[in-house]
């Protein structure tokens, strides 16, 4: 039943009329006795006192009696004759009833209750206060329908009425009418208008309205719960005039937020050295600078109760109103598989308010330091650890703007702590400390914070989740999946915790429940046995979940294009260097927006992907100007395009880049999967406020080597070092070259002390340790150092710092080698790859174009939109991209000592030492049994890859399996799951060994008569190590969209002759296992392609470093070149050839 409902009323009219009947016998006559009266007033003074003292000094039993002698008192009164309006003694009786009547209440005496209202209710039909008892009354009998009408009734009769219009919203809120009850509160709102001289008024008025934002919050009307607090904000801070006109009033109050966000920044800044930025003492007292001491409505208010209210109700707008600000400008403010940060507030909403809503609000994309002010003065009006936790969130995230920034951590830290000396059982404050701390490093002190969340809430699904994430991190994984499972259990509905148990399963191969995709061909169902057809399971719910994300985010950044066309336009035109809007060459842009407007698809991506090629564009001009015509230039003149402030950052995909490597994803999801990271990444680089507003000045024309810039956190003991180390001292041999090239390592993590960080660093031609640098300082370094192409040597791994190359301080960027797949990133110009790690399929195809409309847009213009995957341009090598030092590093390498025997005594050799290293590692094998091999880590074994090896070794009786101990829970729950589905004669021939060092590992790479590659990420740097002790490797290319798949693939293309590669690359699963026992059972074979292998390795291609470097400096000449030739074209000419080939 609606509040507006007149159907609302006929139990109440039934009601009043059986009042009518039941006291027509009772037609009183009033007499005049004023020293009666006074008496009545003693008695009723008397009762008072007494209920009032229920039931610390007066018990139950007096409460009995002094309700019946009410009874006696009043009624004696009425026959009497003293029941006459406007004589004196007629409120009093009117008073004792309604004083009986809470007697009889909290008695328990609901029928007696409901009389005695009746009773007043009979003599004064509009005497809410009985009509509000007598609703309570019959709540507490189960009368719903009965006691909503009279609370009805009582609201519409006196708005001012506060206790009726707070038990019918409580009672409504009770039966989740919601916006039944948000209407109550609307109706109230308007038919209500405090005075200065009610303070009780205004402090009851103020809560009214508060309430009522406080529900739109929870119903996720972000715009109207603004609006509401905002018009709290109006009354309490007079910063713009008000009126008691209704519409008037909500004109003005709408410009509320902005002027006192205006004027406290200004008083904030001006006397805190322009800072902005309080410790929680400052904080308190900012209340001195911004109002001088005290709210403008609290200085007529003199009585305590109201001005704690009215000061309550302001600290609570303040709060929520920047909260829904803070939540909009974030829009996602979970680091995934880092931590998951934790606002709380009484009211929350599931969804942020829109960008529109945030724009019309503050009148601008809000930023931080629009929101703090707000959240200071809340909290100098009311101490709240719920404010400093999440003050504590906004300042961290300033310090991951720019990272690191000491002074916004420390601030964020000192909230946090501040927070908790209000309550020390605040589990979201316990839990935001852990996750600065485990963003500074300190991972211990940050799973103490985690457990004392979980200490204090043993539910709190966040605490639980990000306890996970570090205790993973620590490689604890059996612990972290059992937080994980408690995070789900508590939220089976919170995503990233759904997904990080799935990622923690898989790394550990605990398959049971896993399901099967309807891309797999086989799973394991919910007891752990094989399944062979679409089955329900965790995998599925990580698919729903990536699908749902992949949808969200496709409208994201809808309507803004329409709402901020001309200044889009604007952008274009400084940027481009166009004369203004009638300039012909800006007609391919406003095309690419109208096209823009009318998809309402990804609209948010394009946009970017628009500016960027504006910004290309500038940067360009600047270089043509400068270095070709020789003109004067001034930066001015080479405008960067800003987003729209309406474009809000956009969530992060649940699903990381790196973990599509091995979950069965199809083109599409991949695609965006890596896309999402990549716009999130854009955007917070973009809104970088040291950013200048021109674009990065141009490195001038090589004189004579290319400066490349290789940005890399893993310059240290890891495999891109191991594979890589001797390029950057090759690169000092290309100065006599055709294809010179200068090369600057930046490494972003410290020094290990390893041997391979010593190479690289004295081997460089520059290095620079910029690992405590922040993004403004080595965005600086790399535009002061000339870089021409920059190159991403990290991807989307760990330790990556992509926001550095999102900034473009080169001209071109440029990835390879640390993340086997696509960027996703319009700031991703090319990948470095060959015909084999890229499938043709995986490569988008441009439309045939549009009539006379040249398109600028890349990524939306493609004929094969469910297959493409890679957003770059592609530098297309001659043999392997992939780099592979042992030639150089090798503790087996025969080439740098000078001493190289001849062909068969080395072979001779081989065969010795490595016979000798396997009786070594398997003492008891039998020289006959055939040891087939897998290096990987763990994670990158699935269900349907391991049920083939186990048909392998059923098929091949002398075989035995070689895995790695890598970790051991995973290899654990494979022996459990060979017994289970094959039984001991197979599950023992599954042999596990602890993983080697590097040199180690590379010398006992031979021990293997076969390794066995996995489809579904391949080995690859493992691949290069076996390959090179010239062990055979199967392999598998399973899918044409995913590089992790192919690089084993092109990896023997590069090692052996193209016959025997070709036997060694399969087309499908059951080639696979057949392959694989054909070439167990002929050891001949096997022989015959290990020495191919090892003899061949001299020559090898993938382990000719130096020509691999030759040929990548040659690439970078190729795409300097181009950007020179074309870089200013924004259009895509017909028939053009984006892709380069070495």
């Amino acid at each position: 039943m609606s509040f507006s409902d007149r159907n609302a009323y006929r139990h109440l009219q039934h009601t009043v009329q059986d009042v009518d009947q039941q006291h027509q016998h009772r037609h009183l006559v009033a007499k005049d006795n004023a020293s009666s009266a006074a008496s009545l007033r003693h008695f009723l003074a008397i009762a008072h006192d007494r209920y009032a003292g229920h039931p610390h000094s007066t018990s139950k039993e007096e409460l009995w009696k002094l309700l019946a002698r009410l009874d006696e008192c009043t009624m004696l009164k009425v026959q009497q004759g003293f029941l006459n309006c406007g004589n004196t003694a007629h409120n009093t009786i009117l008073e004792a009833w309604l004083l009986g009547g809470c007697i009889a209440y909290s008695l328990g005496d609901m029928n007696r209750a409901i009389e005695w209202n009746l009773r007043i209710l009979r003599i004064d039909p509009c005497y809410v206060e009985a009509m509000s008892n007598l609703a309570a009354g019959l709540r507490a009998l189960h009368r719903d329908a009965e006691a909503e009408a009279w609370w009805i009734h009582a609201v519409q009769i006196r708005p001012t009425y506060w206790d009726a219009a707070d038990h019918l919203f409580s009672f409504l809120c009770a039966q989740n009418r919601y916006a039944d009850a948000a209407n109550v509160l609307s109706y109230v709102e308007r038919r209500t208008t405090p005075t200065s001289g009610s303070n009780a008024d205004l402090a009851r008025y103020l809560a009214i309205i508060n309430a009522k934002g406080t529900l739109l919050y929870a119903l996720e009307d972000h715009l109207a719960a603004a609006h509401a607090f905002e018009r709290v904000l109006a009354l309490v801070t007079n910063v713009r005039s008000l009126t008691s006109k209704e519409n008037e009033a909500n004109i003005m109050d709408k410009g509320t937020l902005q002027v006192l966000i205006r004027i406290s920044r200004i008083a904030l800044s001006s006397r805190n050295d322009g800072r902005m930025l309080l410790t929680p003492q400052e904080a308190r007292f900012c209340l001195l600078h911004v109002f001088d001491g005290e709210l403008p409505a609290l200085r007529m208010v003199t009585n305590i109760k109201h001005r704690h209210a009215i000061t309550q109700t302001t600290a609570n707008a303040l709060l929520t109103i920047a909260k829904i600000l803070q939540d909009g400008m974030a829009c996602s403010s979970s680091r995934v598989q880092n931590s998951v940060q934790s606002t709380e507030h009484a009211a929350k909403g599931s969804k942020t308010a829109s960008t529109a809503t945030l724009v019309e609000l503050v009148g601008h994309m809000p930023s931080a330091y629009d929101i703090l002010p707000l959240y200071y003065l809340s909290l100098a009006l009311h101490a709240s650890p719920s404010t400093a936790n999440n003050i504590g969130i906004l300042l961290a995230s300033l310090a991951h703007s720019a990272v690191p920034s000491p002074t916004e951590h420390i601030l964020a830290l000192n909230y946090y702590r501040y927070g908790l000396s209000l309550d020390s059982r605040h589990p979201h404050l316990y839990t935001n400390l852990g996750s600065l701390l485990k963003d500074q490093g300190n991972l211990q002190d940050a799973i103490s914070m985690y457990k004392l969340a979980v200490e204090c809430d043993p539910n709190f699904d966040i605490a639980l989740a990000n306890l996970a994430n570090a205790v993973k991190d620590q490689g604890k994984v059996s612990i972290a999946i059992e937080y994980y499972r408690r995070a789900v259990a508590a939220n089976p509905k919170f995503d990233e915790a759904v997904c990080g148990l799935a990622i923690s399963l898989s790394s550990v191969c605990s398959w049971k429940g896993r399901g099967c995709s309807d891309i797999e061909s086989r799973g394991v169902n919910s007891k752990g046995l094989v399944c062979f057809d679409h089955s329900m399971g965790w995998i599925s719910r990580i698919l729903e979940i990536v699908n749902s994300h992949i949808r969200h985010a496709h409208i994201w950044g809808t309507g803004v294009t329409a709402a901020t066309e001309s200044i889009l336009l604007n952008e274009i035109i400084s940027a481009c260097g166009y004369s203004g809007i009638d300039d012909l060459n800006l007609n391919p842009w406003i095309h690419e927006i109208d096209r823009i407007k009318a998809s309402e698809h990804d609209e948010g991506a394009k946009i970017i992907e628009l500016l960027d090629a504006a910004g290309k564009r500038a940067r360009w001009r600047w270089y043509y100007d400068k270095y070709v015509s020789v003109r004067s230039t001034d930066n001015y003149n080479y405008h960067r395009p800003h987003l729209p402030d309406m474009l809000s950052l956009p969530a992060a995909p649940t699903i990381l880049p790196f973990h599509t490597f091995c979950l069965p994803l199809n083109p599409v999801q991949v695609r965006e999967i890596c896309r999402r990271t990549a716009l999130r990444v854009t955007v917070t680089a973009q809104r970088y406020s040291w950013l200048p507003d021109h674009v990065f000045e141009p490195p001038a024309p090589p004189n004579p080597s290319l400066r490349i810039g290789y940005l890399s956190s893993d310059f240290n003991n890891h495999p891109l070092s191991h594979l890589m180390q001797s390029v950057f001292g090759f690169h000092r041999q290309s100065e006599d070259t055709k294809y010179p090239v200068f090369g600057i390592c930046y490494a972003t993590t410290p020094s290990d002390g390893s041997k391979y960080r010593h190479k690289i660093e004295k081997e460089a031609h520059l290095f620079v340790d910029c690992s405590g640098w922040s993004t403004q300082d080595v965005v600086k370094q790399m535009v002061q150092d000339g870089v021409h192409i920059l190159v991403n040597l990290n991807g989307f791994t760990r330790g990556a710092r992509n926001e550095i190359i999102a900034c473009r301080p080169a001209p071109i960027n440029v990835a390879f080698m640390g993340f086997a797949g696509s960027m996703g990133a319009e700031w991703s110009d090319y990948i470095l790859a060959d015909k084999t790690a890229i499938a043709d399929s995986a490569v988008r195809k441009y439309k045939p174009e549009d009539e006379n409309k040249s398109r600028i847009l890349r990524y939306h213009n493609c004929t094969n939109p469910n297959d493409w995957v890679y957003f770059e341009d592609i530098v297309y090598c001659k043999h392997s991209f992939f780099c592979c030092d042992h030639r150089q590093s090798a503790p087996d390498n025969c080439f740098n000592d000078g001493k190289v025997a001849d062909v068969e005594t080395r072979w001779q050799v081989e065969l010795e030492g490595r016979e000798k290293m396997r009786r070594q590692i398997f003492p008891n094998l039998p020289r006959e049994t055939v040891v087939l091999a897998n290096f990987n880590q763990l994670y990158k074994i699935d269900p349907s890859t391991f049920m083939t090896w186990i048909s392998i070794l059923e098929r091949v009786p002398n075989s035995v399996l070689w895995l790695l101990k890598f970790p051991d829970l995973g290899a654990e729950n494979l022996l459990n799951f060979a017994d289970q589905w094959a039984g001991k004669d197979i599950s023992k021939r599954i042999l596990f060994t602890d993983v080697a060092g590097k040199d180690m590992h590379l010398l006992r790479s031979r021990v293997p008569d076969l390794f066995l590659d996995t489809p579904e990420c391949n080995a690859h740097t493992t691949a290069t190590d076996v390959v090179w002790a010239g062990t055979p490797l199967l392999t598998w290319s399973k899918h044409e969209h995913k590089m992790c798949s192919r690089i084993a693939a092109s990896i023997l293309k590069s090692a052996i002759n193209e016959k025997m590669a070709n036997w060694l690359i399969v087309n499908s699963e059951q080639e696979y296992e057949d392959r694989a026992v054909e070439l167990s059972l002929n050891r001949d074979e096997l022989l015959k392609i290990r020495y191919n292998l090892y003899i061949g390795r001299e020559k090898a291609p993938i382990f000719d470093t130096v020509r691999w470097t030759r040929d990548l400096e040659q690439g970078y000449w190729m795409m300097w070149q181009r950007w020179v030739e074309k870089g200013g074209e924004v259009v895509l000419e017909k028939g053009s050839e984006r892709n380069l080939y070495i």
